[in-house]
This record gives structure tokens, sequence and C-alpha cells, in this order.
């Protein structure tokens, strides 16, 4: 009956709603200073916000959004402010600001509770966990001969494959997926796997909702009967599964003290580090694997997949490879990563096959750790940055006809060397660049020399070449990829 008090008592209503309309007033000039202080952006809808505006193929929205807006602007989505960076020189001030080097406090996968991994933590535990990952895997392979050798070894067992199937049209991205999972599981358990027991999953962020944590319970009661959101919570659990026997493998071992892979590195450093309250525990040892494993092999799988299809569809530039390879290799001896600098055109290729491509075109999602500032522009605390590569990529302030597949201009005057364009930036930057971008570049370099030091590629007679994309965090060829590999008559 606190209603009938307050009526009884005139004076004490009075006070509340003084009160209220203080506080009322307070937060609405606070609300007001801070979206004046945000840069300018489209305007949404009460609580959801720009949400229910934001289009399948966001990237290019965003895109289309800064010409209106300017290179940085903002929305509101949901509980967050979104701060876009659209703009290159933008984008390199932000890598260097350590104010954005954090995580949203909600996962990747919504409505899935699990430990936070190495690509989701933000602080201190993120430096540790970086940390002690870029050692062990340093140590176990990354950089070295050793694991090149490894590498060539797959890609061996790779070219068989696709002879034995005589010539007849293969499913590129299957077989190729298999073989990349098994140069990362090499690095994550010690072995590669047989390519019909791979556990390769392909697992598909629906970031949209990482902007409404408050709705995290329903997200995850409609992935009981959607079936898509389903397949992502369940991939990922089939993955940690199985992450799991190979952890247990390895602790049954264990008494050898070998390193041999992240696994053995990440168990010794938990040994290390038993008796104080750190982040390491079995948990995020699970988690960490099945990022690195997902990231890892299936980014390289989709560049693989549109290098194929830019090889397909311009097959002058296979012959182009094919003579450098011809002048640096021959077609007895396996490639080696240090044959690029003899091989401009074929980096060329490489690189202009990352820009036109573009696999992640947005990020992973940062958050502002406190209010900062970035050419300028204010971001408030907790907002939510996006980095926009595709519209670095296509910026035609900085790329001749941007929308054209050119691998000439990586190329010096006389085509004599590769250059790789700062504008170039297919694995993020700063603190938070992809820790295995050298050996992503590797993988690609072995693999298109290896596959046109074999084969002549073409799609099956009739087959419309398709460039096709969906977008479900990373950009994936609709179609799949039919080709012909015809073994070389040399």
């Amino acid at each position: 009956m606190l209603l009938d008090h307050f009526k009884s008592n005139s004076t004490l209503f009075n006070i509340f709603c003084a009160c209220l309309t203080v506080w009322l007033i307070k937060h609405l000039i606070n609300f007001i200073n801070r979206l004046r202080k945000l840069p300018s952006g489209p305007w949404g809808l009460p609580i959801v916000g720009y949400l229910p505006f934001i289009k399948k193929h966001a990237y290019i929205q965003m895109t289309e959004l800064a010409k209106k807006y300017g290179p940085v602007f903002s929305f509101k989505c949901g509980q967050c402010d979104v701060v876009v960076i659209n703009e290159v020189k933008a984008i390199e001030e932000a890598f260097k600001n350590d104010h954005l080097l954090a995580r949203p406090n909600t996962t990747f996968i919504p409505g899935f509770k699990r430990a936070s991994s190495l690509l989701e933590m933000s602080g201190e535990p993120w430096k540790q966990q970086r940390r002690v990952a870029l050692t062990i895997l340093r140590n176990v392979g990354f950089g070295k001969l050793t694991l090149e050798e490894k590498v060539k070894q797959e890609i061996n067992m790779f070219i068989d494959s696709l002879k034995s199937a005589n010539g007849a049209a293969v499913d590129f991205g299957e077989v190729i997926k298999l073989s990349v999972a098994n140069n990362i599981s090499i690095l994550l358990f010690g072995h590669g796997f047989e390519y019909t027991g791979s556990v390769i999953n392909n697992i598909e962020y629906f970031s949209k909702f990482m902007f409404m944590p408050s709705i995290k319970f329903f997200v995850f009661l409609a992935a009981q009967f959607n079936s898509e959101l389903k397949k992502v919570t369940s991939n990922q659990k089939e993955l940690e599964e199985k992450i799991t026997v190979e952890v247990i493998k390895h602790k049954e071992k264990k008494a050898t003290h070998e390193i041999e892979d992240y696994i053995d590195g990440y168990l010794q450093e938990m040994d290390k580090q038993k008796d104080s309250n750190t982040s390491f525990n079995m948990d995020t040892l699970r988690r960490n694997t099945a990022d690195f494993y997902a990231a890892g092999a299936d980014t390289t799988t989709l560049v693989l997949n549109h290098m194929m299809l830019y090889l397909i569809t311009y097959p002058e530039y296979q012959q182009k490879i094919r003579e450098e390879i011809k002048q640096t290799i021959g077609f007895e001896r396996q490639p080696d990563y240090e044959d690029r600098t003899s091989m401009p055109f074929t980096m060329a290729f490489i690189y202009e096959t990352l820009r036109i491509a573009t696999i992640t075109p947005l990020n992973l999602h940062r958050r502002s750790a406190q209010d900062t500032k970035v050419m300028n522009y204010f971001i408030p605390k907790d907002s939510i940055v996006i980095f926009n590569f595709w519209a670095v990529h296509r910026d035609p302030n900085l790329w001749n006809d941007p929308h054209l597949f050119k691998p000439e201009r990586f190329l010096n005057d006389d085509g004599t060397k590769a250059v790789k364009s700062p504008n170039l930036i297919p694995f993020s930057g700063g603190k938070r660049v992809c820790p295995g971008a050298n050996f992503a570049m590797t993988e690609l370099f072995l693999y298109l020399v290896s596959i046109l030091q074999n084969f002549q590629v073409s799609a099956p007679k009739g087959d419309k070449i398709s460039h096709e994309v969906v977008y479900a965090f990373n950009r994936i060829l609709k179609k799949p990829l039919k080709v012909h590999f015809h073994i070389l008559s040399l």
C-alpha cells in the first residue's frame, strides 16, 4: 500500500515526483550528450535501434552508409552503440589504439554457454593466453622448415587424390577443406586425419545477435527450432567433444614431457600455473583449440576456393603462373615457400585473390575499453567497433578499377617484383592480427603452385561459372565449385 501512503502524504509524493523527474532529466541529458559526441549515422527504432535494417550482406551496406555519413559513422543497435570504421588511415590508427583491443562481453555464438576462448577474451587473460599460444605454436613449428615439410607431405597426398579422379569433375571445396584441415591438425593435435574422418566443421557466427545480449535466452530457445541456428551449436559441441578425446590422449602420454603440438604445450602451462588463479584450464583449452581449428581451416579453405574460381575464370593467368614455375622450379621438384621471391606474378595473383575475395569483410567485433578517439571521432566506452575491410579493399581512391580482378596491380613497373600494398589487410592488424597469417600465406603459395605444376584446371563443359557468395561472417561461394583437373603432359 505504498501508493496509498504517497497519496495521503502529498509532500512525500511531490518529493518523489521531483526526484524521479531530476533522474529522468539527468539520464536524458547524458543520453543526448553521448549521442552528440558520437559520429553521425542512421537513426533506428526505439529499443532495437538500427538492428532491423541491417541487410544480409552487411559489409556492402556499411560501405554505402559510409558514402553518406563519412568514413567513421555510428548507429544504435539494440543496447549497443556501434561505430563502423571504413577508411584505411582510420583503421590503421585504430589498430594502434590499445583501448580498442577488447572484445564484446557476449559470446560469438549466441545462447551457447561456454568458457571464453582466446579469440573472445579481453585484458590480461587475453594477453596471457596469446603470449603462451604464440610461444607454443612457434616452438612446435610456426615459421620452421619442419612444419613446411609436413605441409608439403600433405599436399603430395592431396595431389595424388586429385590424380586418382582421372579427370572427373571434383567438388574442390570438399576435397581442399579436408587437406587444409590436416595442416592445422598437425599444429594442434600432432597428427592429421584420414580424408574420410576429418573433424572439420564450418562454424558460422550469427554476429547480429551480439548487439542485443539481453535476448540471448530467446535466441537459445529459437535455436531449438531453427535448423541453421541449431547447426551452429551442434557443430561446435561436436568439435569440442572430439577435441576432448584428443586432450585425454595427450594427458595419457604427458609423462614423456615432449612438446609436439599446441595441446601438449597448453597442458604443460596448466601444470605450471595449477596453484594460481588463471584462465589456463581445461575448458579454455578446448575452446582455444576449437577456435584455432575453425579459423585455421575455414579461412584458408575459402581463399583457396576463390583462388580456384579465378584460375578457371581467367585461364590466361594459369599460363603466366606456369611459366614462372617452369623458369623457377620446374615440374619435378616440389615448391618451397622461399621460391616466392622468384615468382612475382604468382604472389601478385595471391594478393589480388585476398583483396577481391575479402573472405572476412568485417572484423571480429571489438569493444572500446574506455572513452577514446579515432581520427578525432569520439568512441564511447563499451561501444562495439567494426572495421570494414571490404570498404578498404574496394576503395576507388586506393585501387584502379577495384571491382576488376587484376593481379598486375601488385607488380612493380617492370613486373620483376611483387609489392604487397599497405592497403591490403586480409589478416586484420595491430596486436589482434591473425597469429596464423604467415602460415596461411605459406599454404596458399604451396597449394597454388603444386596444383598448377601438375594440372590444367577448368570448369565442366557447359557449367556456368558463378561468383555468387553467401555471407555468414565469411564470404562463401554459393554454389559448389566443380573442377576438372587435367594432368599436364609435358
